[in-house]
Order: C-alpha cells, then sequence, then structure tokens
C-alpha cells in the first residue's frame, strides 16, 4: 500500500533468496579453513600406488601423481568431516530422512501450484524416492551437510559483514 511497505518486502524477499548461498559460503569458508588449518599426514605413496592402479585402465606413475594432488584436499577433508560428525554424535534417521524428503518433494510441488498436496500423495512419492539408493545417499548427504552447518554456526564465531550485491557475487 505504500512505496515503504513495497521496499520493505523487496528486501524481505532478497534477504531470504540469498540465506541460502551465505549459508553456502559460510559453510565453504569454515570448510576451506578446516582442510587447510588441520594438519595430519596421509600416506601419499598408497594413495598414488592405489589410484594408479584401481581404474578400468591402470596410470602411468605421473597421471597418478596428478589425480592424488586433485583428489587429496577432498580426501583431507572426508577424514575431517568423519571426525567432526562422529565426535558431535550426528546421525540420521530414517524417520528424518523421510521427514526431509517429505518437505522437499512438498517445497516441489508448491512450485508447481500444489498447494495443498494429500499426505497420501506425498508419501507415495517419498516412498518411491527412498526406493533409489542414489536418492537415498544424495538426500542423506544434504540432511548431514544442514546438520554439519547448524554445527558450524553453532561453535565457529563467524564476522557478519554487509557487502554489496556486486561484492556477495563475487
Amino acid at each position: 500500500t505504500s512505496v515503504n511497505e513495497l521496499k520493505a518486502k523487496i528486501k524481505e524477499d532478497a534477504e531470504k533468496q540469498f540465506a541460502q548461498q551465505a549459508d553456502q559460503k559460510f559453510f565453504n569458508d569454515v570448510t576451506e579453513f578446516l582442510t587447510e588449518n588441520t594438519k595430519f599426514d596421509l600416506p601419499a605413496t598408497f594413495l598414488k600406488k592405489w589410484i594408479q592402479n584401481t581404474g578400468e585402465n591402470p596410470l602411468t606413475a605421473e597421471q597418478a601423481e596428478e589425480e592424488y594432488n586433485k583428489a587429496e584436499k577432498g580426501l583431507r577433508f572426508q577424514l575431517i568431516e568423519g571426525k567432526i560428525i562422529t565426535e558431535n554424535g550426528l546421525n540420521i534417521t530414517f524417520e528424518e530422512l523421510k521427514n526431509y524428503t517429505s518437505e522437499l518433494i512438498k517445497g516441489q510441488m508448491a512450485q508447481f501450484g500444489q498447494m495443498n498436496p494429500t499426505d497420501e500423495d506425498v508419501q507415495g512419492i517419498v516412498a518411491r524416492v527412498l526406493g533409489n539408493q542414489d536418492e537415498v545417499r544424495r538426500l542423506s548427504e544434504q540432511l548431514m551437510g544442514g546438520k554439519i552447518l547448524t554445527l558450524f554456526n553453532e561453535k565457529v564465531k563467524a564476522k557478519e559483514k554487509e557487502v554489496t550485491y556486486e561484492d556477495f557475487i563475487k
């Protein structure tokens, strides 16, 4: 009904739109920090030989070295992430996975105009989705990522900084 209300609504919508991207940036910054500052040795010689010999076609020592260099940071974070999950007792129950999947499906249905799907319809789709092991793995990773993000928000002292849209995109 007024210019001020319109501006407030636009601001609210913009903040919601960028909240997920801000969370992803925060998650990436924390994981980068942990990966760079948690020092431990990997069995590099073993891993290079394993990389060299486990694919469909054996790699040369140089190719294995290159692949190892690409994968080392990811391997480090997987180990750090595993330790975070274990030390903080993070886990996912099947009920949580079902509820998470249900909420995702309801959100997708709402995007297509189905604002009030029946519980029976949603649960039928959930059962089909959770019958696919690749989907179960993907959704479990998303759910655990959310739990880790919540943990980071609780334990990491972040400095908030307002930036322009252009700086945020950069």
